[in-house]
């Protein structure tokens, strides 16, 4: 097999296990491992404090072209003394004036622990009013304050034809929060009555 082919077929791989597995933690994120089959006593915390953000961000992503990107992002953060969790969707616009390509993203990504690293997967669209191309593909980033900083890849459709969109960049994007949630938890006790 060509070497290049090698690297496509593994990139893709560990896209789609992203982009199959991150919907499903969302929707089923627990303290305790799916597979886990002991039932553990009360181990949770005294408190639960989870956050919700939203707003607009706005970036610049480089690669053989630059992109102005416009969009906006919701995150949901457990917050933990121990491995705190964030995730967040978004979705946003990508113009480049230079060659009048305009194009869509949608994504989603995960934070797991205290470090700033985040890894996720993005769904791409560019058109040059011409010809269109479709890709998905792996983002990792790392966070700090607003900013998130992030490098991927997108596979596109039609590479041979469409050209002037970018499958290896690096992207800048701060986001600018405009509605912060916060909700507290408190643990219930539970009332064990002793038989005789």
């Amino acid at each position: 097999m060509n070497p290049s082919k090698s690297k496509r077929l593994f990139i893709m791989l560990i896209s789609g296990l992203c982009f199959f597995s991150l919907p499903y933690e969302m929707a089923f994120a627990q303290d305790k491992p799916w597979y886990s089959l002991k039932k553990e006593e009360n181990k949770d915390p005294l408190l639960k404090i989870s956050v919700r953000k939203r707003g607009p961000y706005f970036g610049l992503q480089q690669g053989a072209f630059t992109f102005a990107e416009l969009g906006g992002e919701m995150q949901w953060k457990q917050v933990k003394w121990k491995k705190p969790t964030t995730y967040a969707l978004n979705a946003g616009a990508l113009y480049n004036l230079t060659n009048n390509v305009f194009g869509f993203n949608a994504g989603a990504w995960r934070k797991h622990g205290r470090f700033d690293f985040t890894y996720g997967v993005n769904l791409a669209y560019r058109t040059d009013f011409q010809y269109n191309s479709f890709g998905l593909g792996p983002v990792v980033g790392y966070k700090v304050w607003g900013f998130h900083f992030l490098a991927g890849y997108d596979f596109l459709s039609q590479r041979k034809i469409f050209r002037e969109a970018n499958t290896l960049y690096v992207a800048a994007r701060f986001l600018l929060v405009s509605e912060r949630k916060s909700t507290w938890e408190w643990r219930k006790r539970e009332n064990k009555k002793k038989k005789d």
